[in-house]
């Protein structure tokens, strides 16, 4: 495994693992009924701008930085061989891929407590 890949692996989880704490911490808000299924009626905490958002956003925003990087490195003229090229690479894809993620999640979340804590009263 060359450099880059090697040094973007490890940045990778550092701040993934970062960012997962910081949004895992928010789960001591959700309540659960028996069935270990989150009661919207109870937990209001996905309708609220919380630090899942601004890690979300933080994530994107990091993303964004490094494809700006991989795009720079690319019209440079550097080869996959370089290790910047391959540590923007890793990044972009990366943290591309887990803002996504997140932010999907974020809304499902959402369209979902909507659905089961205002279905009543809509029918």
């Amino acid at each position: 495994m060359q450099l880059g890949w090697l040094i973007s692996l490890i940045v990778a989880l550092i701040l993934g693992n970062v960012f997962a704490i910081i949004i895992a911490t928010l789960n001591k808000k959700v309540v659960k009924d028996h069935q270990k299924k989150v009661d919207f009626k109870k937990s209001d905490i996905y309708f609220y701008w919380t630090r899942w958002d601004y890690v979300t956003i933080i994530c994107a925003a990091y993303a964004f930085i490094c494809i700006i990087g991989l795009a720079t490195c690319l019209f440079m003229g550097q080869t996959i061989d370089d290790n910047w090229l391959q540590f923007f690479l890793h990044q972009a894809f990366m943290f591309s891929m887990l803002s996504s993620i997140w932010f999907i999640t974020r809304l499902a979340y959402v369209f979902k407590g909507i659905k089961e804590r205002w279905s009543d009263e809509f029918k």
